[in-house]
């Protein structure tokens, strides 16, 4: 008869190879993980792109906008100077218009001070009485 030989192994190390395999073979096959990273990758850098898309045109209307506040800085500095330019100039007309003006009035006002001085000062008319002829009166 043939003998058959039999040898004692733990089975623990049998138990943990396979239970790796079950976790291996539930996690699919290896091209399959690579599909769904390169989906991954894809859809990645299709994010990417928009984002780098939004981002330069972003910076296209914030250059823009730039632009725009500088050219309107430019116009209200350009107002601001000729309201600067106006305003000196007519309180300038304003001043001597109003000098004049004041100058009239004090002569004025001397003018009439001077006749209430002078009436004031002046006595007035006496009224000479127009005597009548007083009729002789005998005795005396």
């Amino acid at each position: 008869m043939h003998e058959e030989e039999y040898e004692l192994i733990p089975l623990s190390p049998i138990r943990k190879l396979e239970k790796r395999l079950d976790r291996v073979e539930k996690g699919g096959t290896s091209n399959e993980m690579m599909k769904e990273l390169v989906d991954v990758v894809k859809t990645n850098q299709a994010i990417v792109e928009d984002i780098v898309k939004v981002n330069s045109e972003m910076m296209a209307k914030v250059s823009e906008l730039s632009n725009a506040v500088s050219q309107m800085t430019a116009r209200l500095n350009d107002f601001m100077s000729k309201i600067e330019v106006v305003g000196e100039s007519e309180p300038a007309k304003q001043d001597d218009e109003m000098e004049r003006k004041l100058d009239k009035i004090e002569k004025r006002l001397n003018a009439i001070a001077l006749s209430n001085i002078a009436r004031m000062k002046m006595p007035k008319p006496v009224q000479q009485v127009q005597r009548r002829p007083v009729p002789a009166q005998p005795g005396f």
